[in-house]
């Protein structure tokens, strides 16, 4: 198998999951969403990481109440859980910009809140 096609083939996946998330209009959202695939999905779609899901209304409604900024400081400063899970700060990601982890959060959250 050729080197081109061994990487389109390993990339398939996450470009037939990254069709399962909502997209929204506008820009921001929009970046948020690029933001979200090439770092968080990682986490944020698989329960063994102890992160919330982003398809779990219910584990994110408190995180949510807590405003932007309060899970603005987490995504960028890193976070510990009660239950010993760990979020690195900007996802583990520190080529992100600040703006670029923010519009990462709003994505989330805009996509938590439109989940079943």
């Amino acid at each position: 198998m050729s080197r081109a096609l061994l990487v389109l083939v390993a990339a398939a996946p996450l470009w037939v999951q990254a069709q399962d998330y909502p997209k929204f209009p506008g820009p921001r959202l929009s970046a948020g969403r690029e933001v979200w695939l090439g770092t968080c999905m990682v986490c944020h779609t698989e329960p063994a990481s102890g992160a919330p899901q982003i398809t779990d209304k219910s584990a994110w409604a408190p995180r949510i109440a807590k405003g932007k900024e309060a899970l603005y400081r987490s995504a960028l400063g890193g976070f510990s859980g009660p239950k010993g899970t760990e979020m690195p700060a900007r996802g583990g990601n520190g080529s992100l910009s600040e703006e670029q982890v923010r519009m990462a959060v709003d994505y989330m959250t805009a996509a938590a809140s439109k989940s079943p």
